[in-house]
């Protein structure tokens, strides 16, 4: 999956449909500067062609066995790199002044799931350039390669002759892992791995984070541009098509929140007052929110404590004869149990709509989230895994549920038509956001990956730590992992709140989970707390769960916690 989505990039870079496009591809340089991928407008640029045979004759001592460069083998070079290199990309290096000053390679290596690239092609060409730009300049696109796919492994290759790169690769932090020699018998060419440096605990590491890459930015951008009149809703089209077929679902409506569209799912279900809508004790409260905003009340079940989502059981024996419908939430990407729920459902006639808010790409029995219900909604706020700052997405596979809800969703309106059949409002999303959600989506296993391996990690780490309980997947499940969370038990004397407050003093932030939703003050009927509702919402934490995240901050976190609670023991 990394390898395709990286090759795929890289021809975006190499083969932009616009100069507009081809420079809003740059990659920021630390200090000043950025990257830019050679693209197909340079083939035929001659100053770039004339800088680059004259850094490659000027720096020919660093190339084992390399015939003298020429205007044309440059441009024959180049042409390979672009139409025939899939798995290779040169960037030029430009300094805070625009000036062109170097160029730096990258090549794809690894042989299955990516986490293996090579730098090559490290030229500084003019010596004007500031001192530590080639420095900063691979460091700035080694945080690109982790940021954007995930890359755990660097490795260059260097000639063993070239003593001052060996010493300059060295300082930057590569160390020495193979010696192959060359034909001559002589040298050798040394292969050289980056070393992750620790945590330095300089800044606050946050709850949260999202990863935007290069389609969201060439999708926004051409959306800005373009989108307007006849194409207002292009990429809001698209966007949905795409992640109704992810989900696995046949209908999909962009909405400006999940809130918004569990709103719709209840009006377009015919839920009103006097109906009853089970949802749980532990969730954020935009589920139960919806269902008194349609008039309808809310019952508030009990959680497993194990999977911190719905206990059918405790549902089950909340059904009166007011109850309509069930809305399990697939809390912090952990699926509910669905099979048993879907059952409760058929044996008493009830409506299901999933709260798959922060599931996107979560599994049940091999089916994802979001596919199980009448309807199911979806968040793309800005601290998700798939984000468009802020919105959301209603799912259903019943046409006339669709069109109901289609309805609902723009102003009561009878579609391609400006008459209104019935009071509504608007729940759009723009089309802006659409672009930026289609390019979140294409990454989209990539990042659940990504947020698994960070799940693992801490498992690693915290998994025998006296005072905590580990939230881990149940049986039948694949989680995405929102959010990494741990529960405070009774060997632990700190209490959540003061725990979360110490470690923020470490520069570690944290979140509590939310309280139990029933005591909150302003719902019509009063319940007691559930007792896992209650226990998780008191003990409970989300530990630094940003997809950026990188194993070092990871192991820093963990060692705080660890140390946290060896203190308050």
């Amino acid at each position: 999956m990394n390898n395709k989505i990286l090759i795929k990039d890289f021809e975006i870079l190499k083969k932009p449909r616009s100069f507009q496009e081809h420079f809003s591809n740059t990659i920021n340089i630390n200090n000043g500067g950025y990257l830019i991928a050679i693209s197909s407008f340079d083939i035929n640029n001659s100053n770039v062609l004339n800088k680059l045979m004259t850094w490659r004759n000027s720096a020919n001592y660093a190339y084992y066995n390399s015939p003298e460069a020429t205007i044309e083998s440059t441009g024959k070079w180049l042409e390979s790199l672009i139409n025939s290199s899939e798995k290779k990309i040169l960037f030029k290096i430009f300094d805070e002044n625009n000036e062109f000053i170097g160029h730096l390679g990258l090549n794809i290596n690894s042989k299955n799931d990516f986490i293996h690239v090579e730098l090559d092609n490290i030229l500084r060409g003019s010596d004007k350039a500031r001192k530590g730009i080639i420095t900063d300049s691979i460091l700035s696109l080694v945080q690109w390669c982790k940021n954007i796919y995930f890359i755990e492994k660097f490795l260059l290759r260097v000639l063993s002759t070239n003593e001052n790169a060996i010493n300059f690769y060295k300082k930057l932090g590569f160390i020495e892992t193979e010696r192959v020699l060359n034909d001559d018998k002589k040298t050798h060419m040394i292969e050289m791995a980056f070393q992750n440096t620790s945590y330095t605990n300089k800044n606050m590491i946050l709850t949260a984070g999202p990863s935007i890459g290069i389609r969201e930015r060439i999708y926004s951008s051409d959306a800005t541009i373009n989108g307007w009149n006849a194409e207002w809703k292009f990429y809001l089209s698209k966007f949905e098509k795409e992640f109704a077929k992810y989900i696995g679902v046949k209908y999909a409506i962009a909405t400006s929140s999940c809130t918004g569209s569990m709103h719709i799912a209840l009006s377009a279900l015919d839920i009103k007052k006097g109906d009853e809508v089970i949802v749980p004790d532990i969730t954020w409260v935009s589920t139960a929110n919806a269902v008194m905003l349609v008039g309808a009340t809310p019952i508030f079940a009990d959680v497993d404590l194990n999977t911190w989502t719905l206990d059918p059981n405790s549902v089950e024996s909340l059904i009166s004869d007011r109850t309509k419908a069930i809305m399990p939430v697939h809390l912090y990407g952990h699926p509910a149990e669905m099979d048993k729920i879907m059952s409760l459902a058929k044996k008493y006639n009830l409506k299901i709509i999933e709260d798959a808010a922060p599931s996107i790409g979560a599994e049940f029995n091999d089916q994802k989230t979001g596919s199980f219900g009448d309807f199911s909604a979806f968040s793309f706020q800005g601290a998700k895994l798939l984000v468009t700052g802020e919105g959301g997405m209603l799912c259903t596979n019943d046409k006339s549920l669709y069109e109901r809800a289609y309805k609902i969703w723009d102003q009561g309106r009878v579609p391609g038509t400006f008459w209104i059949e019935e009071l509504s409002s608007k729940y759009k999303m723009a089309n802006i956001q659409a672009a930026i959600g289609l390019g979140q989506l294409e990454r989209n296993d990539l990042m659940v990956n990504k947020k698994r391996l960070i799940n693992d990690w801490y498992f690693e780490r915290l998994k025998n730590i006296k005072g905590i309980s580990f939230f881990r997947e149940s049986d039948k499940v694949k989680s995405i992992c929102w959010m990494s969370c741990i529960r405070l038990n009774e060997d632990t004397k700190l209490s959540r709140d003061n725990f979360c407050k110490e470690l923020k003093k470490r520069n570690v932030d944290t979140r509590p989970v939310f309280p139990t939703i029933s005591q909150y003050p302003y719902w019509e009927r009063r319940q007691a707390e559930q007792p896992n509702s209650k226990l998780i919402a008191d003990t409970g934490i989300n530990l630094p769960s940003g997809v950026c995240l990188s194993k070092e901050e990871v192991n820093y976190i963990c060692d705080q916690i660890i140390e946290t609670i060896k203190w308050n023991q």
